[in-house]
């Protein structure tokens, strides 16, 4: 996901790194292939597709060497709901221990729906 003021690229080709950098981690990643992506229709788009984080790449993080990610469905007023920043150095650790620990969390929260169930 990408965003930015007047004069805004579309940040095609820092949104084509990224995912390529995810890939090669082996992360499923995809990208609006929109010159020009409108925020408001990316989120949604991730809402409609289970998608459980975003990267989001803004022009002032970018020239920073930063990004955010956003965990997708967070309730307002969640510490992390507008996402956390972290550098693009670390972002595939970042994200990789995020995936783990959400994917840890359903595990035990099906464990625990299943506990006294009889087979």
């Amino acid at each position: 996901m990408a965003f930015g003021g007047k004069g805004f690229t579309g940040m095609l080709k820092e949104r084509m790194e990224v995912c390529q950098k995810l890939w090669n981690a082996g992360i499923k990643a995809e990208f609006s292939y929109k010159l020009k992506p409108k925020l408001p229709q990316q989120f949604k788009a991730a809402e409609q597709g289970a998608i459980p984080f975003g990267i989001i790449l803004g022009e002032e993080e970018l020239a920073a060497g930063k990004c955010r990610i956003k965990e997708m469905g967070l309730p307002d007023g969640h510490p992390e709901k507008e996402g956390v920043e972290v550098t693009l150095d670390t972002l595939v650790t970042e994200l990789q221990a995020r995936l783990a620990r959400k994917q840890d969390g359903v595990v035990t929260s099906l464990a625990q729906q299943l506990q006294g169930t009889a087979v």
